[in-house]
């Protein structure tokens, strides 16, 4: 193939009554659409887009969410190699202004007109007039629109019916505009966030996202000619769902639309076979499993908890066995020997057990649909505990790697070589480096920064040379400015993150420059620090202002003596916090362009003795790996109670220990 596509296309001649994609119809109803229904639309809605006036390397924002027209369009505007520039319809109409501007978007594609009414008190009458067509995929009363912008306004029947009468004079469209792409012509641009606070622009091209079906559909082991089925609910526009599409559709999956509040019952209902999903989704099913373990009679809760422990070690010594292990010392060939014999005679004694723990395990398995025989996590750290009682259980479960500029594959465990707690092994043709600061490479066990070549690898990001510039070398190494260490195996463990961009358990990117310097017009607050790394919500240390601080103790009747301070850097008193934690988060509205998850869940509040050259650059901006040294006792703090069985599981307790003063 030289284009994505090609794929539906070549899948619905060989399973033309399978199905593709399935959605909701009201609460428990589901419609279906067939390979060869999906392909129908894609041709009506290349035809219905051209008689509109879209044409080759047009940009066009992109702003719906999951349902089967939004996979349609994608495939329709790449037919047509009209550049997509998509994002969710809850996009911030601040975020929505600021892309379609910068992307140079000559259309627009909205999923209701709802969405067009909130962009009116942001998009300038300039904005309108370089805007030369508005689709709106839900239809609605055209009286709601303002009268200057219904003569733009196509909604999506229309467009259908446009398309119809343009097919049934023109059936081959699609054929003949395949035949017009080029392996390196720009797909899509995806937004992602900027160190300044802006999105940036990935430019992404086919042969980027078809060297991710290359080598990740034969990772993933979907079986065609079985007719598999997965269950999904991370937006379609995000690049990881994104490419996992694309896979899916080569491979004659059927897709099933859930949502949050469905997904549980969708996994049960629908059984998949496949399914990818983010950390915080396994973090959820994860908290139910050991809610209902804990209402167990004492002794099948023993019993359980034994037999997890069991087929750990089990699979522990059986992916020993097969090389999958870490190790951050190259060892002898002696010593490997001998643990090599050790594993093997504890996996002989285990077996039992073993087998046992697979049919004790039958009834969690059924939560997920009973027959899912693999998972992928990514966007996000997936944590050991969850990667190692998920395999326990019988839940083959692999950890992945990429980012947005990679389209986004880089690295990942192969499910038949799933060794816990690492990232895997890089994709084929993919290659990848570890380098220190001074840009030689490490040794095992040593960390450094990740770089990565290959055909993933963008052209960079739009309209953004000195962004490109910066992570982007002259041979193609892309700098992910992550850090990571190569096992002893080859296996590669991702550890932390060199820049700032934080990515929560659900796998949410989240810029703190942004909320930090919202924070900040608190007058209470000097300066703030947002972590967040593979946690589940956002948390803060800020140093506070001790004048302010005091003069709100006073006003709240407050003695000195009752805030009380570790003696070094905490200073903490539950009212004081609850004030502190409603102001902040009341600056962190969606009117001042915020998304829910970027909602502070927690904060430690600290002496502010920050100075110039330690906590404080030349500008006074805040550093954070300098603060992250010093503070270090209290961000563990933080994380331990944002655990599973911490004090404050999901920032159930922003205000602290006991917010409102109340007395226990």
């Amino acid at each position: 193939m030289k284009s994505i596509v090609e794929i539906p296309f070549l899948t619905a001649s060989l399973y033309p009554d399978r199905v593709s994609y399935r959605s909701r119809i009201g609460s428990n109803k589901f419609e279906d659409k067939t390979y060869a229904d999906f392909t129908r639309y894609i041709r009506i809605l290349t035809a219905g887009f051209q008689t509109y006036g879209l044409k080759k390397e047009d940009h066009v924002g992109f702003f719906v969410n999951n349902r089967f027209e939004w996979i349609t369009t994608d495939f329709a505007l790449m037919a047509l190699g009209t550049v997509s520039v998509p994002r969710g319809s809850d996009t911030t109409p601040k975020e929505v202004a600021f892309i379609v501007r910068h992307s140079d978007s000559a259309h627009l594609i909205l999923e209701n007109v709802n969405l067009l009414r909130s962009l009116l008190p942001v998009f300038s009458d300039e904005d309108w007039a370089a805007c030369r067509r508005i689709f709106i995929v839900d239809k609605s009363d055209m009286e709601r629109i303002p009268e200057e912008l219904q003569k733009k306004v196509v909604f999506y029947d229309d467009l259908e019916a446009a398309g119809e009468k343009e097919f049934a004079g023109q059936p081959d469209l699609v054929e003949q505009l395949m035949e017009k792409i080029d392996f390196q012509d720009l797909v899509t641009i995806v937004y992602t966030s900027g160190t300044t606070g802006n999105p940036k622009g990935v430019m992404l091209t086919h042969a980027n996202f078809l060297q991710n079906v290359t080598a990740n559909t034969p990772r993933l082991e979907i079986s065609p000619e079985k007719g598999e089925t997965t269950v999904i609910m991370l937006p379609s526009w995000h690049v990881y769902e994104r490419a996992f599409e694309y896979c899916g559709l080569l491979s004659g999956l059927t897709f099933v639309y859930s949502s949050a509040g469905k997904f549980a019952s969708d996994l049960v209902s629908q059984r998949p076979q496949i399914l990818i999903s983010v950390p915080r989704i396994w973090e959820s099913i994860y908290q139910k499993m050991i809610k209902a373990i804990s209402e167990m009679p004492a002794a099948k809760r023993y019993l359980i908890f034994l037999f997890i422990k069991v087929n750990q070690m089990y699979l522990s010594s059986n992916q020993y066995i097969y090389g999958c292990y870490i190790r951050l010392k190259k060892r002898f060939f002696l010593r490997k020997a001998f643990m090599w014999i050790a594993h093997l005679l504890r996996m002989i004694v285990l077996f039992p057990g073993h087998l046992l723990a697979y049919k004790l395990f039958r009834p969690f398995r059924e939560k997920v649909g009973g027959r899912l025989r693999g998972a992928t996590s990514a966007a996000g750290t997936l944590p050991k505990y969850l990667d190692e009682i998920f395999n326990s259980i019988g839940i083959p479960l692999v950890n992945a790697y990429g980012m947005t500029e990679c389209a986004p594959g880089i690295l990942s465990r192969r499910f038949s070589r799933n060794t816990f707690g690492t990232t895997g092994i890089p994709f084929d043709n993919t290659e990848v480096v570890l380098r220190r600061e001074d840009g030689r490479e490490t040794a095992i066990g040593e960390k450094g920064i990740l770089f990565v070549r290959g055909p993933q690898v963008m052209p960079g990001y739009y309209k953004n040379p000195e962004a490109t510039a910066a992570v982007l070398d002259k041979d193609g190494w892309l700098n992910t400015g992550d850090l990571a260490i190569r096992s002893e195996n080859g296996e590669i463990i991702i550890v932390g993150r060199i820049k700032d961009t934080i990515v929560l358990m659900g796998g949410e990117n989240v810029e703190p420059e942004p909320i930090e310097e919202r924070v900040k017009a608190s007058q209470y607050i000097d300066h703030v620090v947002v972590m967040g790394q593979d946690m589940k919500q956002l948390s803060a240390i800020v140093a506070v202002n001790e004048d302010r601080l005091m003069q709100l103790a006073q006003e709240l009747k407050i003695a000195p003596v009752e805030i009380r301070t570790d003696g070094r850097f905490s200073i903490e008193h539950d009212k004081i916090t609850e004030i502190l934690i409603k102001e902040v988060n009341e600056l962190l509205s969606k009117e001042e362009g915020f998304r829910p998850f970027e909602k502070i869940s927690r904060i430690l509040s600290v002496k502010n003795d920050f100075s110039i050259g330690k906590e404080l650059t030349q500008t006074l901006k805040i550093k954070r790996q300098y603060i992250s040294d010093r503070f270090k006792e209290l961000i563990d703090k933080i994380q331990k109670d944002d655990s599973p069985g911490g004090k404050n599981p999901g920032g159930k307790n922003p205000g602290g220990k006991n917010p409102g003063g109340k007395k226990k």
